[in-house]
């Protein structure tokens, strides 16, 4: 770093400091991301940012180097300061966003392509990361065509229940992935273990955990906000390349979504999906929900009861496995506290 230049690190940037970096990630085209924790910055002679990085979880973003600083090697000295942190706190794999033009350079710093749109470039750290996770769930039985449907079932509902069942019916064989992402109310661990318990008798099925790829904080931020506004197109493009990538590799050719009456992210990554999906070979099946009464059964309306103290009245809107865990006192309690 040529003389004259400062670095700092900021977990994260508060007042004046932070509008500060809004205002020039604006001047680079980029947008602070809220959920921010650390802010690694270099400052030139007079105190005006040259260069920035910060760190989500496990990713990177906010990556702007001033244009009048580059080509002087600002970016490696603050993706080494964002890894020290990450180790420092036990994040031991890192994503990275980035403009696709880019690409090059990060390579050089010890980043690999995990998938690309024409407005954004996902990296991580670890070489074939991608490929040791997809192979990983890789079900050896699966033959014939081949479908896929990603849940989060917060909780696992009736709903839920008879969308797999009808996906199951329209392919030989069905990946059923579960949103590994711990931000819901049930935790990821718990999920899972009620889904594979209530499609116990079902065959054909294979449940996996999304890891860190589909539907994360990494390839899709937006789903986990608790506004529910519009989700940017960026990030549902990202999720859909993704998936598009493991499609390739695990043989799928039929992605299965129920209709989203209620959820506007949901909505608008469903429509993200119609236009995505079908010119790269794999189509996009809609499935009606589950309705009782005229009205779809929905988790929003089971974390309700549970908010409003009448779990009992649940049993008839899910199946027996999520019903017997909401009966652990214990898993209530966590659910509310979480909830919150």
């Amino acid at each position: 770093m040529d003389y004259g230049y400062t670095q700092q690190l900021a977990s994260p940037l508060r007042g004046e400091a932070l509008e500060e970096l809004k205002t020039f990630l604006s001047q680079m085209e980029l947008r602070y991301a809220p959920g921010i924790e650390h802010t690694a910055l270099i400052r030139d002679s007079e105190g005006r940012i040259a260069a920035t990085a910060s760190l989500e979880g496990n990713v990177i973003k906010c990556v702007a180097v001033d244009p009048a600083g580059q080509g002087q090697g600002f970016t490696a000295p603050l993706l080494t300061a964002l890894r020290q942190k990450a180790m420092e706190e036990g994040r031991r794999r890192l994503f990275l966003y980035t403009k696709p033009e880019n690409r090059t350079q990060f390579s050089g710093m010890g980043f690999w392509e995990v998938a690309r749109t024409d407005r954004a470039l996902l990296m991580e750290d670890k070489r074939k990361g991608f490929e040791t996770w997809a192979d990983s769930i890789r079900a050896p039985q699966a033959s014939g065509i081949l479908g896929a449907a990603v849940m989060n079932c917060n909780p696992m509902t009736l709903g839920h229940l008879y969308l797999i069942e009808q996906a199951a019916a329209n392919c030989d064989f069905l990946y059923l992935f579960i949103v590994s992402e711990d931000k819901s109310a049930v935790p990821a661990e718990d999920r899972k273990a009620i889904v594979e318990a209530a499609l116990s008798r079902l065959e054909h099925i294979s449940v996996a955990a999304t890891g860190q790829y589909l539907i994360s904080s990494a390839t899709f931020p937006d789903y986990f906000l608790k506004d529910k506004k519009r989700a940017g197109e960026v990030w549902t493009d990202m999720d859909a390349a993704v998936f598009l990538r493991l499609a390739e590799r695990l043989g799928i050719s039929r992605r299965f979504v129920g209709s989203e009456p209620f959820c506007p992210v949901t909505n608008a990554y469903n429509q993200t999906l119609a236009r995505v999906l079908p010119p790269r070979g794999v189509e996009l099946v809609e499935l009606p929900r589950l309705e009782r009464e005229g009205t779809p059964i929905s988790a929003t309306a089971v974390r309700e009861l549970v908010r409003a103290g009448r779990w009992q009245d649940m049993e008839a809107l899910v199946p027996p496995a999520t019903f017997a865990w909401f009966s652990d006192g214990a898993n209530r309690e966590r659910f509310l506290a979480r909830l919150s």
